[in-house]
């Protein structure tokens, strides 16, 4: 599996641990929910970084606790029609003010890049065989948009009322 952001692939500093490997001291690890939940105190003196992966379905309430010391979120979508990881996204950034890296992984495709962007993603885990230059192209298509989103990048409506004979008179 490879990393990539909005430009392409990008180096990893993050090893996933399973639920029952010790931590290694200093490396940044991504732990289940579960384990953050049971092991956090050493988890987070032991670790470099800790990260979490959640499903789509997580109660972000009992994850709010652990936002600011985590480095990364990686939310799992179990398919490409589950739409709950761009639900997700929105809340972890608007909601509960989630300012570090968050990284969509699971089954999309490279058109859903550019809205997993607009809802506060930063960074995908995708296979070898992901179609890079489909993302890059998908990311360009657009450059203005109907709605805002947590990107904050100005709507049709407001550039337009930004621009010489723009708006109502």
């Amino acid at each position: 599996m490879a990393v990539v952001d909005r430009n392409g692939p990008i180096a990893d500093k993050w090893e996933r641990l399973a639920d029952d490997a010790p931590v290694p001291g200093g490396t940044s690890v991504i732990v289940s929910f579960a384990r953050l939940k049971s092991e956090h105190n050493s988890l987070f003196s032991a670790a470099g970084g800790v990260g979490v992966e959640i499903p789509g379905d997580v109660n972000l309430d009992e994850l709010e606790p652990f936002l600011p010391r985590l480095g990364v979120v990686v939310v799992r979508m179990a398919n490409m029609r589950d739409g709950r990881a761009f639900s997700v996204g929105r809340l972890l950034r608007e909601r509960y003010g989630y300012g570090n890296d968050m990284r969509a992984v699971g089954d999309f495709i490279p058109d859903q890049v550019l809205f997993l962007l607009r809802c506060g993603f930063t960074s995908f885990e995708v296979k070898d065989n992901f179609p890079i230059d489909s993302l890059k192209h998908s990311v360009a298509a657009y450059s203005v948009w109907y709605q805002r989103a947590t990107d904050r990048a100005a709507a049709v409506a407001e550039l337009r009322q930004n621009t010489p004979g723009g708006g109502n008179s």
